[in-house]
């Protein structure tokens, strides 16, 4: 391309009209143009009106040229998986909003990957390649740029790659996501920030017990389980569930009372359990405690997406150091997390309880089958 083509491209790109804009207004402003007007009228509203109108457009082009952060696209779904048409979406969301674009397609990357989760390995390459574009954005711009993350992930990958983002704090660090309600929409999910960390006021949590049945004061309740042989007496189940999936409360408690993942020959919850010791298989957990917004899905809303986030970890910290003292010995409570919810609150999940011995069990639907049998009692 000649210098007419690149002067051309740069001068119809969004910076650099910015640019043109406002250096032609700042001259507007100063005086160009006005002592020019003086050999056409002497009427001073004339000159107020170029005036601000002058100043407006500098504030356009400042706006059009200004650090627009950098969005990075994030698909951690392996090939077998047809996500193209989303992460499409979510590429010209972010090639719209922003400055920079970096896409992490697992997908396009390994296309002969066999589809597997929770691999921190992989979260790690991609942590290190977002850290790498941040470094490159902010040697280019000489400040520390807003970023954006758009995720589409399993919700324990999820988990996995909000935890490690928390061992690279940035000032701004948000993550978007496709509505549910809207199609394919891109809407804000929740900011990662020390805000999460606030305390509830009781205002909020008021607001939080209708949605979320939880009591108005105080937490959910820690039920104990039942002392069984091999049973795992420091884990605690943290069960949420924020979305539609009618069963998954019962079978999570189910897992967590037993230690098993089915019902039966015929029933298979679709949880897979991490070990809890290489040379030991799993057992019931000591407690449970269950955060329920019912059969149904949060709105898209990003403050309550935050609230709910948080409350969720107050919860967690609650039941933990109650157990704590329950058990009353030095073993580290552990916590097993069944969660169904907005990927976004996955991955803040994550970020929030990076330090924490709490793991996402992650929940296969090509394994889940069978009728669940019915519930004592009902």
């Amino acid at each position: 391309m000649g210098w007419f083509g690149q002067l051309r491209r740069l001068v119809l790109s969004r910076e650099g009209g910015g640019t043109v804009l406002m250096a032609t207004c700042t001259a507007v402003a100063l005086g160009v143009v006005p002592n020019i007007l003086e050999q056409w009228t002497s009427r001073p509203w004339v000159f107020g009106v170029v005036f601000v109108g002058a100043l407006i457009l500098v504030l356009v082009g400042w706006v059009l040229q200004r650090p627009r952060g950098l969005g990075v696209v994030v698909s951690l779904y392996p090939a077998e998986r047809t996500q193209a048409s989303r992460v499409e979406t979510l590429k010209n969301a972010s090639r719209h909003t922003h400055g920079a674009t970096l896409v992490v397609d697992r997908a396009a990357l390994w296309p002969g990957e066999r589809s597997v989760q929770g691999h921190s390995n992989l979260v790690d390459i991609v942590a290190r390649l977002v850290d790498a574009q941040i470094e490159e954005v902010r040697a280019a711009g000489g400040a520390e740029p807003e970023v954006v993350l758009y995720v589409l992930a399993h919700l324990q990958d999820g988990f996995l790659l909000g935890r490690r983002l928390a061992d690279d704090a940035q000032l701004s660090l948000a993550v978007m996501h496709l509505s549910q309600q809207t199609g394919r929409s891109v809407v804000p999910g929740v900011e990662l920030g020390s805000s999460l960390r606030s305390p509830l006021s009781a205002r909020q949590h008021g607001q939080l017990s209708s949605r979320l049945a939880a009591p108005a004061v105080g937490w959910p309740q820690l039920v104990e389980v039942p002392d069984a042989p091999g049973q795992q007496r420091h884990r605690i189940a943290l069960i949420v569930r924020l979305a539609s999936a009618g069963s998954m409360v019962d079978d999570a408690r189910h897992v967590a009372a037993t230690g098993q993942v089915t019902y039966g020959p015929g029933h298979h919850t679709g949880y897979r359990l991490p070990p809890a010791d290489p040379t030991h298989a799993n057992g019931p957990c000591g407690a449970y405690l269950v955060i329920d917004a019912g059969n149904a899905y949060l709105p898209d809303d990003s403050t309550l997406n935050a609230q709910v986030t948080t409350y969720i970890w107050e919860c967690w910290q609650a039941a933990r150091q109650e157990w704590a003292q329950h058990l009353g010995d030095t073993s580290a409570v552990e916590g097993l997390l069944f969660f169904h919810g907005p990927l976004p609150i996955a991955v803040a999940l994550g970020w929030l309880t990076a330090r924490d011995r709490l793991t996402l069990v992650h929940h296969d639907l090509h394994l889940a089958q069978g009728t669940p049998p019915p519930v004592a009692g009902s």
